[in-house]
């Protein structure tokens, strides 16, 4: 029979030829005596293995040798002890027919444990095996199990820890129904979690359940799923962890509310004190949040400077109240060793489920619209979500992506209204204002779409055609009609940039258009942000010879000692103190009228819209006006139709064309 199998006897690996039935091995090569702790091949086989095999051992080779009768091989790990030595090798198990027909079990050793431990994460796995009779009750266990577990473990009902799913296993695999799972399971000493594979032994009205540890794999499938719903710098739930845990338990039902919650004036901390202080802010905000929220619902860091909470209202029966109470924890000082005591605040936002919606998703960016408002109501307060908010946003949205179209395609349109001259009565000149009709939102107006392209930076591109239309359009004039009109240009506090005035120049070289005959226009609140910057800016614009408009005034915050020291040339008094009853706005008028004198600067009056407020500034000696009154915003092709001139003025009518 040697003869039979010396043709493996040339393969490095251990290979030996086992005896199902007989529970002996009938050949063995050279390289499996080591393996085996034998001495010769003869004394190897004149083992007698059936002493030192279990019960459970023998039912799976029984299963093994069916399989092979299907033509199967089967690969695994497989654990023995020859001589008291415990040894672990991955083998490769096949049918080979033996001389009188039957077959035996072919044993390649493809790598020991110890050779593949650091490469392959087998360390936790192994070939364990139980052997339960029809009842449940344990016959038998491998070596393997013994081992590393112990021999404590009675019966099915106590493996599995349920007595009632181990009378389903039992009657499911008698049925002949495959039974696969991975289950934390009691051994007798501890809990494990496995994946088992159960078959059911007919000949014998046995349970066989080949089991592999996977607790190493599930502990590190626990571990990365921590990882991924946890905030590394606070430890809080991130934004997947609590969505996962708000899905998990909303199949109650019951109803709670959602706070998003922002840090006011965060990122001032970051630029004043670095981000590694701002990064321990954020931890010790999360401690103060914590503790506040403790056993009344979840916390998330959403991300930055953002975070979520979830109170059920069966813990907390007023959220308002508890948004003030967030609030004020929040309004303590903060004490960090590096910098002292810093203080801050924070703006919420709630949404409830399930009266404002169903689904998580859509009650964060609700709670987060509420944010906004609460931001721009002031700060440090909170507020409720309303569908009108939701409404807006829907608007803002859809505004900013025509916006974009319509700023590729150049879709907008200038038009002019005039500035009269008030002692000459004669037209001075005309301020261009940007309009837009879209074709699926229809006209939409410069106060709507301005302050978002000032949001968006979209206003620099949208500034920029606006001066270069004008400046196309005031050329076209001079040539055409030879006019010397002088055209009006709003500008946004992001336009001055220092690459504006070269901007300008180039546009007035182009044109030929001499610098005196354009003026650009800015807010009383453009001054505010970065004053040294802009006013270089304008010094710069003034150099070239252009006006410098000073728009709304009297709205702004600027000082008088920035009206004197900035390079302006023309005061335009906000509209809403022309149109005013009262003697306070008259006084303004009158005011403003004696400041702007003796600063030697010129002053124009906005939102004339009545004769009897154009003779009250007539009387004021301002010397231009504009408004509805002497004429309304229109297209260029519409003044050219009124050929440029004023007809002298009849009392008791507009002035015309």
């Amino acid at each position: 029979m040697n003869q039979t199998f010396s043709i493996f006897e040339y393969l490095q690996s251990p290979v030996w030829v086992f005896d199902i039935r007989q529970k002996r091995i009938l050949w063995a090569n050279s390289a499996a005596l080591p393996l085996w702790e034998a001495e010769s091949q003869d004394a190897l086989l004149a083992r007698d293995l059936r002493c030192d095999m279990s019960q459970a051992v023998c039912a799976v080779l029984e299963t093994y040798l069916r399989q092979f009768e299907q033509g199967e091989s089967i690969k695994t790990w497989w654990t023995f002890s020859p001589n008291n030595v415990m040894k672990k090798v991955l083998c490769h198990f096949s049918g080979i027919p033996l001389p009188d027909g039957t077959l035996a079990m072919l044993v390649e050793v493809i790598s020991e444990e110890s050779s593949l431990r650091n490469e392959l994460a087998f360390s936790g796995c192994s070939n364990l095996s139980l052997l339960f009779n029809q009842y449940g009750d344990l016959i038998s266990t491998n070596d393997a199990f013994s081992h590393e577990f112990g021999d404590q473990l009675p019966d099915l009902n106590s493996f599995l820890g349920d007595a009632n799913l181990a009378q389903e296993w039992l009657a499911l695999v008698r049925q002949g129904q495959p039974l696969t799972t991975k289950r934390l399971c009691w051994t007798g000493k501890s809990h494990y979690w496995f994946a088992i594979d159960g078959k059911w032994l007919d000949d014998k009205q046995q349970l066989l359940l080949n089991i592999i540890n996977i607790s190493q794999e599930k502990e590190q499938l626990n571990k990365e799923k921590y990882n991924a719903e946890h905030d590394f710098l606070t430890g809080l739930l991130n934004r997947r962890g609590i969505t996962n845990a708000i899905i998990e338990n909303q199949h109650s039902y019951h109803p709670y509310s959602l706070l998003f919650l922002d840090i006011d004036g965060f990122k001032l901390v970051n630029d004043t004190y670095g981000h590694a202080v701002g990064d321990k802010l954020l931890r010790a905000i999360a401690i103060r949040l914590q503790e506040a929220v403790r056993f009344k619902g979840l916390l998330a860091r959403f991300g930055g400077d953002e975070f979520i909470i979830q109170i059920e209202h069966r813990n907390i029966s007023d959220p308002t109240s508890f948004a003030q109470q967030l609030i004020r924890a929040l309004n303590r000082p903060f004490h960090l060793k590096e910098v002292g005591e810093l203080s801050i605040g924070c703006s919420i936002g709630t949404s409830q489920y399930p009266q404002d919606a169903k689904d998580i998703e859509t009650l964060v960016t609700q709670a987060d619209m509420a944010m906004h408002r609460a931001k721009l109501r002031g700060r440090n307060r909170s507020h409720h979500f309303s569908p009108d908010m939701a409404d807006a946003l829907y608007r803002k949205m859809t505004l900013r992506h025509h916006l974009t179209l319509a700023l590729e395609a150049e879709t907008f349109e200038l038009y002019y209204q005039p500035i009269v001259d008030m002692k000459s009565q004669k037209l001075k000149g005309f301020e261009a204002l940007i309009r837009w009709h879209d074709e699926a939102l229809g006209h939409v107006s410069p106060a709507e779409f301005i302050p978002l392209a000032e949001e968006t930076g979209q206003i620099v591109p949208l500034g920029k055609w606006i001066l270069k239309t004008a400046c196309e359009q005031l050329a076209l004039w001079r040539e055409k009609y030879d006019k010397h009109f002088i055209m009006s240009v709003n500008l946004s506090r992001a336009q001055l940039q220092s690459s504006l005035a070269p901007t300008v120049e180039a546009l007035l070289h182009q044109h030929g258009i001499p610098p005196s005959q354009l003026a650009l226009e800015l807010t009383e609140s453009t001054m505010l942000q970065d004053y040294d910057e802009a006013k270089q800016c304008l010094d710069d614009l003034a150099s070239l010879g252009l006006e410098l408009y000073l728009d709304d005034f009297g709205t702004g915050y600027s000082s008088l000692s920035q009206l004197q020291d900035l390079p302006i040339s023309t005061v335009k008094l906000d509209q809403s103190f022309v149109q005013g009853e009262h003697k306070g706005s008259q006084a303004i008028i009158e005011a403003t009228r004696a400041i702007c004198e003796k600063l030697e600067l010129k002053v124009v009056a906005e939102g004339v819209e009545t004769l009897s407020q154009l003779h009250y500034l007539q009387k004021c000696r301002f010397d231009y006006c504009q408004g509805y009154y002497l004429g309304r915003p229109m297209p260029a092709y519409e003044h050219e139709a009124r050929h440029f001139s004023l007809q002298n003025h009849v009392p008791g009518t507009k002035y015309y064309y």
